[in-house]
């Protein structure tokens, strides 16, 4: 049986990669240029590779957008389990 607290946590999860793809979204159909200029300082460090595929003329959304989520994805699985591993040592 699931409660609603393990709910809520595992929502935490996709939070943060939400609302990267959500600003990805919004910078692209809102043609906002110089709003990837400000996700490459919000997805740094990824944000070295992620620059590099931008001058290889590839679809910012597709850079950002998919590869930039799975980083915030990624990030948000690894800060779940060293809290759940520093709940579970103290």
């Amino acid at each position: 049986m699931v409660t609603s607290a393990a709910n809520s946590k595992s929502f935490m999860v996709f939070l943060l990669p939400f609302l990267h793809l959500g600003a990805c979204l919004a910078i692209w159909i809102g043609r906002i240029d110089t709003g990837w200029q400000k996700l490459l300082i919000v997805d740094f460090p990824f944000s070295i590779v992620l620059a590099g595929l931008m001058f290889r003329n590839v679809n910012p959304l597709l850079s950002f957008g998919v590869l930039g989520t799975l980083w915030w994805y990624l990030l948000s699985v690894i800060l779940r389990r060293l809290f759940r591993s520093v709940r579970r040592s103290a």
